[in-house]
């Protein structure tokens, strides 16, 4: 009888050993295995709920790893696209500060020319020395010590430059030509010790000289009257009394320091400038 059992036990391996047998016997126990879950499942044993509790959490935590370099991916994407609208939109803002800055200051000019003119009482109007093409020079080199400041550009006499025309940055005064030769030119800065301008002080009629110290953060105004009381973030434009400048030309601003020290500061700077425009004195525009 054993030997009988042995036989059949020795005939069934030969059978599931077969490779039909095998694919046969993989189908029936992945049935049978899906039968016994659902089983289970019906019967709701604490062993199955709390297997299928397990098999949840890993199930959720593997989505959640899986779908974590999207996310990634997608919330980079959205911070550099992000990142690159508001760098245009700063660089745009940029523009129109620029564009509403010399709107303010024409504004404010004409409002202390009209303050003149009430104060006067009669009627006049700045002198204009006429709409001239500036010429574009690029600077050559910076003459920089303490107290001299000045500029060489390369462009010359050939070129249409002369003594005394005046030199802007991004529409700002920087200053004047001092020496033209055939090639080059040298501009004296509106920092320098030596550099003079007539000057009128917004809001007022007050008249003035404003003179250079070494610093663009450090101009000085001479020939003010005494009883004149200056106030910070007023603008000082160009009064056009020495002739060739134009009148009107926003050229420094009164601030306060960190020491609520009241000075004066040029609106452009002198030894960031590389590209000028070189005028007969009018605004360059």
């Amino acid at each position: 009888m054993a030997d009988n059992r042995d036989d059949f036990i020795i005939a069934l391996r030969y059978a599931l050993l077969k490779k039909g047998a095998k694919q046969k016997f993989s189908l029936f126990f992945l049935i049978s295995f899906s039968v016994l879950i659902i089983f289970l499942d019906k019967i709701s044993l604490p062993i199955t709920t709390f297997t299928r509790s397990v098999l949840n959490d890993i199930v959720y935590q593997i989505s959640f790893v899986a779908s974590t370099p999207g996310k990634v991916f997608n919330y980079l994407n959205d911070e550099k696209s992000e990142h690159f609208n508001i760098v245009n939109t700063n660089i745009i803002l940029k523009e129109e500060i620029k564009a509403l800055k010399s709107e303010r200051y024409d504004a404010l000019f004409l409002m202390t020319e009209n303050t003149i003119l009430k104060q006067a009482l009669k009627l006049g109007s700045a002198k204009n020395l006429g709409d001239e093409a500036s010429i574009r020079a690029r600077v050559a080199l910076d003459h920089n010590s303490p107290y001299s400041k000045s500029l060489s550009i390369n462009k010359g006499k050939k070129d249409g430059i002369i003594k005394g025309m005046t030199v802007f940055s991004q529409s700002y005064l920087i200053g004047t030509i001092i020496e033209a030769n055939y090639f080059t030119a040298r501009v004296l800065l509106i920092t320098d010790l030596n550099s003079k301008i007539p000057v009128v002080l917004q809001d007022t009629g007050v008249n003035a000289i404003l003179a250079g110290a070494g610093k663009k953060t450090d101009l000085t105004l001479e020939y003010l009257p005494d009883d004149i009381e200056l106030l910070p973030n007023k603008i000082i434009y160009t009064s056009g009394k020495d002739g060739f400048l134009s009148s009107g030309l926003p050229v420094a601003e009164t601030y306060l320091n960190k020491k609520n020290e009241f000075k004066i500061k040029s609106l452009a700077d002198p030894q960031q400038a590389s590209i000028v425009h070189i005028t007969r004195g009018q605004f360059n525009k």
